[in-house]
């Protein structure tokens, strides 16, 4: 088979409301913003991947304005006309040539990834080194701000899906009435399904000293960025003094950071998002580093559509252990999705496609409606 040879890309700004609002440390998330990359080939086949931001740059610093800018202006003209000899050649080259937009490089290395899948026939597990696993588990997020209405959801999430993890958000500027809530739904699930709270770096070592024993105590599964991302010594503090996960998300910026953070056992367990590290390849590479330190995987989430869902998917799947499940619950969580047919979630299992590429195709008209509400 000759050589893929990149002939065209193109890039499509796509607004989508969430079913409920999001509450996060930083504020509340109403929307997700997605860039859709496009890339054809010599032969005009087609690969498709996702950026997607939280309805601004509130959380990772890149907005869908400069995601979309810097696939255009930069790696659009790195890549035109290239032979793809393989996917981490690829993302060698947008690392060498692009620092940061970690967003902008996960959508184009992922468009290659599908390409490539197509172009060969092969899933993109397959492609990344093999997959593991067939399914992958799935928390759901509760959200709806109080103990009774967050119980109530969780129960049908548990009996209807068959979810056995849940995630809650912790607010900084509530963090009693949070963490009170917590508890109550810690206790309510206590033996049937874990918790895990998300505190998006609203704490510092003093508030985080103040709450993590009550949850400890009332069973807590796990921690998610308690603390700003480069409070690297206090995070290695905590993960020494309590007997729960603490989860890196926002610390993690790449594989360099990921090697810092497991040389201060500033963690125990890191949570992976190909959009937040760069694409698939540094993802597998953040993996590794938390496998030879002996650290724990939680497979993290944007709220991408069902393609950036899907294509985590197919990442995860190549990963040994999955301690703590993952959160691929976004197409779930959205208004409009962009899939023709919707993921495939059996009993909190997400089915991972078999391809080839993704195994993903597109809903031409949603996207064009999308499109065009995006452009209003």
């Amino acid at each position: 088979m000759t050589h893929l040879k990149i002939e065209r890309i193109d890039t499509t700004r796509l607004d989508i409301d969430l079913k409920q609002p999001i509450t996060m440390s930083f504020g509340v998330v109403r929307s997700i913003n997605v860039i859709l990359v496009r890339m054809r080939d010599q032969d005009g086949l087609e690969g498709l991947g996702e950026a997607t931001v939280l309805g601004g740059p509130f959380w990772g610093g890149e907005s869908a304005e400069a995601v979309q800018a810097t696939i255009e202006a930069y790696l659009k003209p790195l890549l035109l006309g290239t032979k793809v000899q393989g996917i981490g050649a690829l993302s060698q080259n947008l690392t060498r040539f692009v620092r940061g937009n970690a967003a902008a490089r996960n959508a184009v290395e992922t468009a290659a990834l599908d390409l490539i899948g197509r172009r060969s026939g092969r899933s993109a597990s397959e492609i990344l080194g093999g997959a593991v696993r067939s399914t992958i588990p799935v928390a759901w997020t509760l959200s709806t701000g109080s103990a009774e209405g967050d119980i109530e959801e969780g129960e049908r999430a548990y009996a209807e899906q068959g979810h056995r993890r849940f995630k809650l958000k912790i607010r900084r500027s509530s963090s009693n009435e949070d963490v009170a809530r917590s508890i109550r739904i810690i206790e309510a699930f206590r033996g049937r399904a874990a918790v895990i709270a998300d505190v998006n770096q609203g704490w510092d070592e003093v508030a985080a000293n103040r709450y993590l024993p009550r949850l400890q105590e009332a069973g807590l599964e796990g921690i998610e960025q308690p603390l700003p991302a480069g409070d690297i010594d206090a995070a290695a503090r905590l993960s020494q003094r309590y007997g729960i996960e603490i989860i890196a998300d926002e610390a993690l910026t790449g594989p360099d950071s990921a090697f810092r953070i497991a040389a201060k056992r500033a963690a125990t367990s890191f949570g992976l998002k190909p959009n937040r590290d760069g694409g698939p390849t540094a993802t597998q590479a953040i993996a590794a580093i938390a496998a030879a330190s002996g650290l724990g995987i939680y497979g993290g989430t944007m709220l991408e559509t069902s393609l950036g869902t899907i294509a985590s998917a197919h990442l995860y799947a190549t990963i040994d252990e999955l301690r703590l499940g993952s959160e691929l619950f976004g197409p779930l969580r959205i208004v409009e999705d962009i899939a023709s047919e919707p993921f495939k979630l059996v009993d909190g299992e997400l089915i991972v496609p078999s391809g080839p590429g993704l195994g993903f195709s597109l809903d031409e008209d949603r996207v064009a409606f999308l499109a065009r509400k995006a452009n209003e």
